[in-house]
């Protein structure tokens, strides 16, 4: 009897050491304090094999470490954390002390979980960049984008369920729609950097030459200013032997009609 009392009281306790659930409305609870954090799949083998292991792990911290919270995040129904903390395999477990998140990547034993936590072992690993902390500007936006695919995703899914469109035209639907997008997206981004740039001035205008432009310029107008000069002289001196010629001409005939006087 007893033993089937203690047996009792041992799976009570196993069944009230549940991990803390992450949703993407309490994650920023994680950064206080110091955590483990497990990102999994209901259909993931891995993931289902460690359950009784996660559950150990949580009687352990809610007794003899008080300190750690134990916290789980079912990417299937968490998109936005999922892109938020980039999961690319399952499981993936991340430690968080006061913001500082590291992701663990060693063995996932209960005795590994715990000398990682009491010989404070995350000390060894690498922090996450800031930029890509999940609580960055980077970070956030990338969710935006992963809480949007879905929402997509789940439209798609309701055009084909609800209301009964065929798969190929509810892609078709939205080919359009993106391409529609991308027009007004592209027309408004010409329309604000037209606005935000205001016209353009003529690309020389109130623009300096060049010193050696300028030399140049000079020696071309100076240059062209001697040829004038030898040409007008040359001309004035044509005109003077013209008169001068003339002047002789006038004098001969004079001279002639004198002789023949």
């Amino acid at each position: 009897m007893k033993v089937l009392v203690f047996i009792a009281l041992m799976v009570i306790g196993t069944a009230d050491a549940t991990a803390k659930r992450i949703t993407n409305e309490n994650w920023r609870g994680i950064l206080q304090g110091e955590w483990l954090v497990k990102f999994y799949a209901p259909w993931c083998p891995a993931c289902r094999g460690m359950t009784h292991t996660w559950k150990e792990l949580d009687t352990w911290a809610a007794k003899d470490m008080t300190s750690l919270s134990v916290g789980d995040v079912d990417v299937t129904e968490e998109a936005e954390l999922n892109g938020r903390f980039m999961v690319t395999s399952l499981p993936t477990i991340y430690h968080v002390k006061d913001g500082i998140f590291r992701q663990y990547k060693s063995s996932r034993s209960l005795k590994d979980f715990q000398d990682f936590i009491i010989e404070e072992k995350w000390k060894t690993l690498k922090p996450m960049t800031s930029w890509l902390s999940p609580d960055s500007y980077v970070m956030t936006g990338v969710s935006q984008l992963f809480s949007f695919s879905m929402n997509l995703k789940n439209f798609h899914e309701s055009l084909r369920t609800d209301y009964g469109l065929p798969g190929w035209a509810s892609m078709l639907l939205f080919g359009l729609a993106v391409i529609v997008i991308g027009l007004l997206l592209g027309i408004g981004l010409v329309l604000f950097i037209d606005w935000w740039m205001g016209p353009q001035p003529d690309m020389y205008e109130g623009q300096q030459m060049p010193v050696e432009e300028i030399d140049g310029k000079k020696e071309e107008n100076e240059g062209e200013e001697k040829v004038e000069e030898i040409r007008e002289a040359e001309e004035e001196n044509e005109e003077e032997e013209e008169t001068s010629n003339s002047t002789e001409k006038k004098n001969l005939r004079k001279r002639k009609v004198k002789k023949e006087d």
